[in-house]
């Protein structure tokens, strides 16, 4: 190894000075060019042989002149004349029998020429040592060197003409030696083919050696990749962040009784990050959160508390709550886009519960946002607007409902909505965004005026970002200024908007007049009522009584009995009237909940529509008809568990209530 690095260090320096002597070159005046190249060329080895000249072949040739040329530059410098003679041999051609003689006799005349320069120098020396003359001791030095160098190339013709070597491997032996690039042994002992030796073949061996096995673990690591690949089923393992969990309902958060003083409030969802600046500390907008879903279940039957961590206005009657837990984590639970939250607080002495949807996307794992309209007869949510702060804890569960859609059950939707059923809708909107879905999205919305148009903004930069998403607003009553369809929901603005509407898939959510007269316009355009989800928002029934009285009805009731086994207390439905103001109806469509209003039982409720799952209740005997179910899963039918705002008795009932 150390005989290889100072190889390369004397190749580095040999080339460095050969670089010199080309750009010493380029700078040489006429009178000097000439005297490095001489005469004009000899093609006939043997020529004389001037001592200290080119001598041998071609002497007096192109090599002759530029290696005196050279000899003069480098005494310049102060060193060494070259030794010419090698040079030379490089492009000597094969010799006859006559030029071999000729070469022979040259070469005996320098090396006597070189011993007679060589006793002349030796002589001058000795009479120069008694002096101190150092500087023509060293010329005198340089002449017996020059002596050395002529004998050398006649002792060099002599090895060229009687060992039979080639006159181009004497030179490189000569050039090697010089250089002290070979050891003592010689070239041939040291080198292998074509120059290189045995370590080095050896080296370059192991290199390809090495190259080989990196390739051949590339190739092995690849295909173990590829094939892992190809093991990976996108529908089987646990979803990502926000897909669909198991469906079904959760009871509310349990304790206390409802009042039945006001009627249930909108439910409703909120913006997400990119709409508007997230708060200190908060993950970018419309990115999902680092923290990873995979060590919370896939369940819908969460309970717990919600910290409010930031309100935003949206109109000046809605609201947007941003809700995380209170130790600051991510969610204990998933949801998917269209689904809602039962929230319960305890309001003038009485318990009551209320949900409402998300409108944020299940992407963003660290909050959920719940957008939420005052509604002047709603007790729940003037208690949240009015009174709800940042850092308050709310009392939660959930999430329920099936209003919903992740993209993989159709190749395009359509979101029908209007005042503050857009919620879900913004919440599916922003969840397809960030996933790329591929397919159109129409988003159709009513609202009255401009004031009213919940999430402008971040529907506006939505539908820039997403160029999927087709957004159309009509207004009822819009002012001067609005330059956007006018009016409810028609025929025509719905064929403009949406090409091949009766094929697509469609969600509609608004207040039940709004959803009634927009079934009745998709029924005419042909849609099928499988291609059509609903979810009403708003109250859709009569108010119930305060917990603890009596509504009275205008007939006693003639239809099946219905036995509530926890209060002792038991009544039939009645028949098919309508009470007075601040009676709830009595005919043979009345369910359990409304009967449970009428004697007093705290059955509690939220949704009153099937879908929030608040007002479960264990039936242990009979037959009821429940026209929506939504909020029930599997195992709530194998136990017999009923939801009360949909449960008429078809036979005399039992529950437990």
């Amino acid at each position: 190894m150390k005989t290889d690095i100072r190889l390369a260090s004397r190749i580095l320096l040999l080339s460095g000075f050969f670089s010199y002597v080309v750009m010493a070159r380029a700078d040489l005046t006429p009178e000097e060019h000439a005297s490095h190249h001489g005469g004009p060329p000899v093609n006939t080895p043997g020529s004389p042989a001037a001592p200290g000249g080119m001598g041998g072949p071609a002497a007096g040739g192109p090599g002759a002149g530029m290696a005196a040329g050279m000899g003069k530059m480098m005494e310049k410098m102060g060193k060494a004349p070259r030794k010419e003679f090698y040079p030379s041999l490089m492009d000597l051609p094969k010799l006859s029998t006559e030029q071999r003689a000729e070469l022979q006799a040259n070469a005996h005349k320098r090396m006597q020429s070189g011993v007679a320069q060589m006793n002349q120098g030796l002589i001058d020396l000795t009479q120069l040592a008694s002096g101190e003359d150092y500087r023509a001791m060293q010329k005198t030095t340089q002449r017996i060197g020059e002596g050395l160098s002529i004998l050398q190339s006649g002792l060099a013709t002599h090895q060229l003409l009687f060992e039979g070597k080639a006159p181009r491997k004497i030179a490189l032996g000569w050039f090697k030696r010089e250089m002290s690039l070979v050891s003592p042994g010689g070239i041939e002992d040291t080198h292998g083919a074509r120059g290189l030796s045995i370590l080095h073949l050896f080296t370059m061996a192991l290199l390809v050696a090495f190259a080989f096995a990196m390739l051949v673990m590339y190739y092995f690591k690849m295909r173990r990749a590829t094939a892992l690949f190809g093991r990976i089923d996108p529908d089987k393992g646990s979803p990502p962040p926000g897909s669909s969990p198991p469906q079904g309902g959760t009871p509310g958060p349990s304790g206390g009784k409802p009042r039945a003083d006001a009627p249930p409030d909108n439910k409703s969802p909120s913006p997400v990050a990119t709409d508007k600046p997230p708060a200190p500390g908060e993950p970018s907008a419309g990115k999902p959160s680092a923290t990873s879903s995979a060590a919370f279940p896939l369940t819908a039957k969460w309970l717990g508390k919600l910290r409010v961590e930031s309100i935003a206005t949206e109109t000046p009657s809605v609201q947007t709550f941003r809700l995380r837990p209170p130790d600051g984590g991510a969610l204990p639970f998933t949801y998917t886009p269209g689904q809602f939250l039962n929230v319960a607080f305890g309001i003038g002495g009485a318990r009551m519960n209320r949900s409402y949807s998300f409108s944020s996307s299940p992407h963003q794992r660290d909050y959920v946002e719940l957008t939420i309209k005052r509604e002047e007869r709603g007790a729940v949510s003037r208690h949240i607007l009015d009174l709800i702060k940042v850092g308050d804890e709310i009392e939660s569960g959930g999430p329920v409902g099936k209003f919903t859609f992740n993209g993989t059950e159709a190749e395009s939707i359509v979101l029908l909505s209007s005042g503050i059923g857009i919620t879900p809708m913004m919440s599916i909107a922003r969840y397809l965004t960030e996933q790329s879905w591929p397919g159109d999205i129409f988003f159709i919305y009513s609202c009255r005026t401009a004031a009213d148009f919940i999430f402008q903004k971040p529907l506006a930069a939505l539908e820039q970002r997403n160029p999927k998403l087709h957004v159309v607003v009509t207004m009822t009553k819009a002012g001067p200024d609005w330059k956007g369809p006018r009016g409810h929901f028609t025929k025509e603005l719905l064929n403009k908007t949406v090409p091949g509407l009766a094929a697509r898939r469609i969600h509609l959510c608004g207040p039940p007049a709004m959803m009634d007269s927009t079934k009745a316009l998709l029924t005419e355009l042909g849609v099928p009522p499988n291609l059509l989800k609903t979810e009403a928002f708003g109250a859709v029934k009569p108010s119930p009584a305060a917990p603890g009285t009596t509504v009275k009805p205008t007939a006693p009731g003639t239809g099946p009995l219905v036995t509530f086994s926890k209060s002792n207390k038991s009544a039939k439905t009645g028949d098919d009237q309508t009470g007075e103001q601040g009676s709830l109806a009595t005919g043979p469509g009345q369910t359990i909940l409304e009967l449970s209003e009428q004697l007093g039982i705290g059955i509690e409720f939220s949704c009153r529509v099937g879908t929030c799952g608040v007002c479960k209740v264990k039936m242990t005997s009979g037959e009821v008809d429940q026209e929506v179910q939504d909020a029930l899963d599997e195992d709530d039918k194998k136990n017999n568990i009923i939801l009360a705002c949909q449960a008429k008795p078809k036979t005399e009932v039992a529950v437990v209530a």
